[in-house]
């Protein structure tokens, strides 16, 4: 199965922007690792395991001696490259297949759940829509960790953080919105959404982590997003 979908490397850059060295279409180690968000040793060991699926599609390159200096020459500039012994790249679809293996990275996940669940049955409407919810949910959750680690400890923390969300963009809480999509008390709300509407939700939540990060808190982040709603509305664009 990861053979089969490992050609359709177009999908990352649905998910998340890819890294790029200058002239070349390939990524190191280290790029990999930024992508999905996870450490240098986690991609080392994914590919230390895997390595002849890697080498079955050449999606590995080892630089070394004439080439190694070859490269380093063209990048004079970036001092990550000084003094290494050897660099290895990966290309596209390696990074793909990367995003395969790996079990601990939330980008991993949205790859794998847009292939599987989306790619060859949908619509192009459904497909953005899934694009859109898969990267919603990794904004959530960095919002929940945000307010975790910056919030104030009221228990009703998460709740007034998603209620302001949807006073933002809906001028109503998510009671509101359930009356308004009909939904039962068990439907998630974000099912029901637009795909307009979870790039907003998306935006108003990366808004709200950025301010916890900053040492705002509910009050201040509340005026301040409240006061700005029009801005995060594409209706009123």
């Amino acid at each position: 199965m990861r053979d089969e979908y490992v050609f359709k490397d177009s999908v990352l850059d649905r998910v998340k922007a890819v890294p790029v060295l200058v002239g070349s279409l390939e990524v190191t180690m280290e790029m990999a690792a930024t992508f999905y968000d996870v450490g240098r040793d986690a991609v080392e060991s994914i590919i230390r395991r895997n390595r002849a699926e890697f080498n079955e599609y050449a999606e590995l390159r080892i630089l070394r001696g004439k080439s190694l200096a070859e490269f380093k020459t063209l990048r004079q500039a970036d001092g990550d490259f000084k003094g290494v012994p050897s660099i290895t790249l990966i290309t596209r679809r390696g990074l793909l297949r990367i995003g395969m293996l790996l079990t601990e990275s939330e980008v991993a996940r949205s790859v794998r759940n847009y292939l599987l669940n989306v790619e060859e049955i949908a619509s192009k409407e459904q497909r953005a829509w899934s694009m859109e919810r898969e990267i919603s949910k990794r904004e959530r959750r960095r919002l929940t960790d945000a307010v975790q680690v910056f919030g104030d400890g009221n228990p009703f923390v998460y709740a007034n953080y998603t209620n302001l969300v949807y006073r933002v963009l809906f001028d109503t809480d998510a009671p509101g919105l359930r009356k308004l999509y009909g939904l039962d008390p068990d439907d998630n709300i974000r099912d029901a959404f637009s795909t307009e509407d979870l790039r907003s939700v998306v935006d108003v939540e990366t808004a709200i982590s950025s301010l916890l990060r900053l040492g705002y808190g509910y009050r201040e982040i509340r005026d301040e997003l409240l006061g700005r709603s029009g801005n995060f509305r594409r209706d009123a664009a």
